[in-house]
Parts: C-alpha cells; structure tokens; sequence
C-alpha cells in the first residue's frame, strides 16, 4: 500500500506558501544575476577604461540613474546587488502574506518580528554608511 496523493485532490496551503516562497527567491536571485551579467557585458562592450567607483552609491541614487535614460555598467550591477539583498525581505514579506491568508496569527507575528529587524538592519546599515 502506497501513499500517493491523487490529482484531484488540491495542495495544501502550506505547499502554496513554499511555492510562492520559493519563486520569489528564484526572482530575486535570477534577476539579480541577469542585472550584474549585463552591467559585466556593458562594461566588456564598452571598451572604455572607467575608474572603479570609489564608494557606493546610495539606493536612491542607484535607482535614479537605472531609470534615467542612459545606464551605465556600475550602476546595472550595483542595482544586482541591491536586488539580491533585497531577496530575503520579499521572501519575509510573503511569508506575511500567506500566513494572513492562512489565519495563522502566531507565525504572522514572528514574519513580522523578522520583518521589523530586516528592515532596522537595513535603514541602520544606511544611517551609518552616510
């Protein structure tokens, strides 16, 4: 005797969570690659010599620059950069969201606990490197 679960039978909630958790860090680590892959192409296709950056750039002004009009190889991989750190907070954020859908308050506090630190490590590690 096999335990199989039948086709008709729908997955359970805590399976779609882990799916949509799990596409979530696939985005986010895949986006990521692609955005530092072609700031590496750019700059390969450039064939311009550029000074490295001498400090980073603040997230504000990474995105002001990946959206003007022209975008430069740095600016492309440190916005891969900023997306991959990024990651585990849309991963806590779903986590939020499914559990909310899911009525389970205990775990809704503890993503949010995890949450709130993520994003006080986050704005602190910012404060300071001002």
């Amino acid at each position: 005797m096999t335990l199989e679960m039948k086709s008709t039978e729908s997955p359970g909630p805590q399976h779609v969570i882990n799916r949509w958790i799990s596409h979530v860090l696939r985005f986010g680590v895949w986006s990521s690659a692609a955005l530092m892959v072609a700031g590496l192409l750019v700059h390969w296709l450039s064939r311009t010599v550029a000074p490295a950056p001498t400090e980073n750039p603040a997230p504000g002004e990474v995105l002001r620059r990946l959206f003007s009009t022209s975008v430069d190889d740095v600016t492309l991989m440190y916005a891969g950069l900023l997306l991959l750190m990024l990651t585990p907070v849309l991963r806590v954020l779903t986590s939020v969201v499914g559990f909310s859908v899911e009525r389970d308050r205990r775990f809704v506090v503890v993503s949010l606990v995890v949450l709130v630190m993520l994003l006080a490590e986050f704005f602190f590690s910012l404060h300071l490197a001002a």
